[in-house]
C-alpha cells in the first residue's frame, strides 16, 4: 500500500500549465494562426490535460474554479504572440517545452491519484492520460495525428510512463512527495529529449506475411 502524497500543489500544477500553454500557443504561431488561434490552442493545450485528469478523478476541474489557472494560460499565449518572429522557428524550443509538459503534467496526474487512494497502476495510467491529453488535443485542433499515434516518432508516451515510473520507486525509497515529483519530471524530460536528439523509436508490430491469394482463372 503505498502512503497517499498530500493533493496537488499549485507550485506544480500552475507551471504544467504554463508549459503546455507556451507549447501550445507556439504550435498556433508555426501554423500561421491569429490571435485568436494562439489564444485559442495556448488556452486548449495549457488546460486540457488538468481537465482530463480531474474528470477521470471525478473532480471539478480546477482550472474552472481557480482563476490562476486561465489566467497563467492567457499570459503565457500572449508572451508566445509577441515574440512569434523570434520562436516560429525554434524546433528545439518546442520540443524542450513539450517534454517539460510532458513531466510536470504526469507527475500532476499521478500525484493527484494518490492522493485520492488509488492503486499505483490506476495512478500511472491517470498520470498518463493527464500528461499526453493536452497535446493530443492540440494536435487534433492543428488536424494532426496525435503526437502518441505516429509511426516512427520518437519515444513519446514510454517517456512518460518510464518517468512515472521512476516517480513511484522514488516515492517507495524517500516517501517524500517533493523528491518523487522532480525524479519524475526530470526523468521524463530527459527520455524524452534524448529519444528526439537521438532518434530513438520503439519498432513497429510484426508484419505477419499474407495468405498467398490463389491465381483467378478465367
Amino acid at each position: 500500500m503505498i502512503p497517499d502524497p498530500v493533493t496537488v500543489p499549485l507550485w506544480l500544477d500552475l507551471p504544467a500549465v504554463v508549459v503546455a500553454a507556451l507549447g501550445g500557443a507556439l504550435v498556433a504561431s508555426r501554423a500561421g494562426f491569429d490571435l485568436s488561434g494562439v489564444f485559442g490552442l495556448g488556452l486548449l493545450t495549457g488546460l486540457g490535460g488538468g481537465i482530463l485528469r480531474d474528470l477521470l478523478l471525478n473532480d471539478v476541474p480546477v482550472a474552472l474554479t481557480s482563476p490562476e489557472y486561465i489566467i497563467a494560460a492567457i499570459i503565457a499565449a500572449a508572451v508566445i504572440a509577441l515574440i512569434a518572429d523570434l520562436v516560429d522557428r525554434a524546433v528545439v524550443l518546442l520540443i524542450v517545452l513539450d517534454a517539460a509538459a510532458l513531466g510536470l503534467y504526469g507527475v500532476t496526474g499521478i500525484n493527484k491519484a494518490l492522493a485520492l487512494d488509488f492503486s499505483a497502476w490506476s495512478a500511472v495510467l491517470v498520470g498518463m492520460i493527464a500528461a499526453l491529453g493536452g497535446g493530443a488535443l492540440r494536435d487534433v485542433a492543428t488536424a494532426r495525428s496525435p503526437e502518441i499515434f505516429r509511426k516512427g516518432g520518437q519515444l513519446y508516451a514510454t517517456a512518460v510512463l518510464i518517468g512515472l515510473i521512476a516517480y513511484l520507486i522514488t516515492w517507495w525509497i524517500f516517501k517524500d512527495e517533493i523528491s518523487a515529483a522532480i525524479v519524475g519530471v526530470l526523468v521524463t524530460f530527459v527520455v524524452r529529449v534524448l529519444a528526439w536528439r537521438l532518434n530513438l523509436i520503439l519498432p513497429g508490430p510484426r508484419q505477419v506475411p499474407g495468405a498467398a491469394v490463389p491465381e483467378r482463372r478465367s
